[in-house]
Formats: C-alpha cells, sequence, structure tokens
C-alpha cells in the first residue's frame, strides 16, 4: 500500500467511521480519537526505494466534517538504511458524500496547515505549508477506497529532491 493511500485512509477514517455509526445521536459537538501504527510498506521518495511505516493519530467529530490529524511517517532508504521522518499535521475538512451514480460515492477533503515537515537524518528540516484539497471515491457496497485526485493545492510546497537524495544517499 503507497504512503499515499495510507494517508488518504487515515484521513478518510473519521469520515468511514461516522458513516458507519448511522445514528442521530451523533453530534458535530461529540468527539472521536484514534490511533494505529501501520505495518512496514514498500515506499519511494525521489527515485529512492525503502519501507515506511506510519503512525497515525486522529481526532475528529462523529460527524466526519473535521479531523485534527497527525501522521509521522518514518521512511528508511533500502540502499543506505539511513531514515527520514515526515511529519504531516494539520486540519482537515470534508464535504458530504456524492453518490457517482455509478456504484461508487466521492468526497472532497481538505487540508490546510503546516505539512508535511521533512526530518532529514543530517537534522535538517524542511518545512511546507499550504493548502490541498482532494477528492476521495469509494465502493458504495463495501465502502472500499477506489480512488484518489488531488483537485486544488496552494502555498509553499517544497521541492526538495535533490536534498533528500543527498541526505539518503
Amino acid at each position: 500500500m503507497s504512503r499515499k493511500m495510507l494517508v488518504v485512509l487515515a484521513c478518510c477514517g473519521a469520515f468511514l467511521a461516522a458513516g458507519s455509526l448511522g445514528t442521530a445521536a451523533a453530534t458535530a459537538a461529540q468527539i472521536g480519537h484514534d490511533h494505529f501504527v501501520s505495518d512496514p510498506y514498500p515506499d519511494n521518495w525521489c527515485g529512492i526505494d525503502g519501507t515506511s511505516i506510519d503512525n497515525v493519530v486522529a481526532n475528529y467529530t462523529l460527524d466526519g466534517l473535521r479531523t485534527s490529524l497527525r501522521v509521522m511517517t518514518t521512511f528508511t532508504a533500502t540502499a543506505s538504511g539511513k531514515s527520514m521522518e515526515i511529519l504531516q499535521s494539520g486540519v482537515r475538512t470534508s464535504g458530504s458524500p456524492v453518490d457517482n451514480g455509478d456504484g461508487t460515492y466521492s468526497a472532497t477533503f481538505t487540508e490546510s496547515g503546516p505539512s508535511p515537515l521533512i526530518l532529514l537524518p543530517t537534522g535538517q528540516a524542511l518545512p511546507a505549508t499550504g493548502f490541498i484539497e482532494f477528492l476521495v471515491t469509494f465502493d458504495s457496497a463495501t465502502g472500499d477506497f477506489l480512488d484518489f485526485e488531488v483537485v486544488k493545492q496552494a502555498g509553499l510546497r517544497v521541492g526538495a529532491c535533490d536534498q533528500i537524495i543527498a541526505a539518503l544517499s
């Protein structure tokens, strides 16, 4: 499973959990919490193969509309054994699900804030801030994740591949 997909699933977890509640008692004032650590999975950063592990902490409203999410990914390069950490945090909001009429439904998710902060093994930090909006599609019958698409992006996003390659080589 790719890093992008795990982060999307973590982001959408509150949305899906709220949808599965199906109770009128769930109001925006009710707060949920989730924490999990992923299994190691193959990953690639800037052309460098390796393995990543995600540590995810989410706090969310049970209506699924607002999530505070913190994802710390540890990426270890296969060739050098060097690791970097990627911290993603911020506030995520979601739109209501939309039936696509083809057995799927989609929802937009928006993240704003300081994300991601890349911590290189040299001690250097590569920060980024901004706004990103993405559309996520699910199977209506099973709720399974199907697709992820970035639809809008703004703000400072560090293009740091040269620094990442140098630090992990």
